[in-house]
């Protein structure tokens, strides 16, 4: 039976996070401002900007792509509104066929995959191009939810005082990361909850209906929404890999065989 959108998955207990990362999340909801989760960036949020434009049906006229793959067809409303460089580089090269024949080079086991690279082992598509310098593009309507289409940062930019003062400047390009799920245990979900200040509680409560993987938020640009295919997600995320932990690719080849910008009406 097909999984309905946005529909959690909690067959397996989280994988690719490490505990101290869930723990630090799970903190970081309970403080108006929002910490960043790594090191290389930390976010501050008004949180009455605070949006979930992700659960609300496509608008007519908005931007859709429709992924084909090997693995079968996947749907996704983008956001040009909230991200309108990064929305402009992935359909120029999708309109292009940059992205015909590439691979699907990652998957983290039912929580993500990573594709639109030139090789099996990740290679961009445009490694000097232009399409692999968009700045990154984060903002609080979008949240790395189940079936989030995100950017992959190619650089981060900045020394010690940039650093320190916490203004490195980050870019993304071609490459993209589909956002599956971690699971989470019931115990997880109520800390989730309960942790959260009362402007965050709309961001926790989407996360754990519908899953995702919140200690993404604000690290990544997210510019589109799966709004079909989430079976086809679970069969990538879910494939026979091969490889060292961190850095799995699937054992068979999964490749991207073109991608279609359509409108939605």
């Amino acid at each position: 039976m097909q999984k309905s959108a946005l529909k959690p998955r909690n067959a397996k207990l989280v994988k690719g996070l490490s505990l101290a990362c869930v723990c630090t999340l799970l903190l970081s909801f309970g403080f108006s401002i929002w910490q960043g989760l790594t090191n290389d960036y930390s976010a501050v949020l008004d949180t009455s900007e605070i949006a979930l434009i992700q659960l609300d049906p496509p608008a007519e006229g908005s931007p859709v792509a429709q992924m084909h793959t090997t693995a079968g067809d996947m749907t996704f409303t983008l956001f040009p509104e909230e991200c309108p460089q990064t929305v402009a580089n992935f359909i120029s090269l999708a309109q292009s066929g940059a992205y015909d024949g590439t691979y699907v080079f990652r998957i983290e086991p039912d929580v993500f995959f990573s594709a639109g690279s030139s090789s099996p082992e990740g290679a961009p598509v445009n490694e000097n191009d232009a399409a692999e310098h968009i700045p990154q593009e984060l903002s609080p309507k979008l949240w790395p939810l189940r079936g989030a289409l995100c950017a992959l940062t190619t650089k981060t930019e900045g020394g010690f005082w940039k650093t320190l003062t916490k203004t490195r400047e980050s870019f993304t390009g071609s490459r993209f990361l589909v956002a599956d799920s971690i699971s989470f245990s019931e115990e997880m979900k109520n800390e989730l909850l309960t942790s959260a200040s009362e402007g965050m509680k709309p961001v926790a409560e989407a996360f754990a209906e519908h899953g995702g993987i919140p200690n993404y938020s604000q690290q990544i640009t997210v510019f589109g929404q799966m709004t079909d295919g989430f079976e086809i997600l679970d069969a990538i995320t879910g494939a026979a890999v091969t490889g060292e932990q961190n850095a799995q690719r699937p054992k068979d080849e999964i490749r991207i065989t073109g991608i279609e910008i359509q409108t939605a009406k």
